[in-house]
């Protein structure tokens, strides 16, 4: 891999950090009432989502890999 492409792929753009600064800002509150918790929930799992299908091939790929290995 070429030197400059290092690392890219790790590095957020700037939607990820958007959705990362917003689930802070709604955890960051005060004092939550329960549509804050609500919201927070909702964000929470609309990234967890995210990471699941961006970490799925890998995993699948890793899993082919050990199969083919017994």
């Amino acid at each position: 891999m070429p030197a400059d492409e290092r690392g890219q792929r790790s590095q957020p753009d700037y939607q990820e950090r958007a959705r990362w600064l917003e689930l802070a800002d709604a955890a960051l509150r005060r004092t939550p009432s329960e549509e804050d918790v609500a919201e927070t929930e909702a964000l929470a799992r609309k990234e967890q989502e995210k990471i699941k299908r961006r970490i799925r091939p890998t995993a699948e790929k890793v899993k082919r890999h050990s199969r083919s290995k017994q």
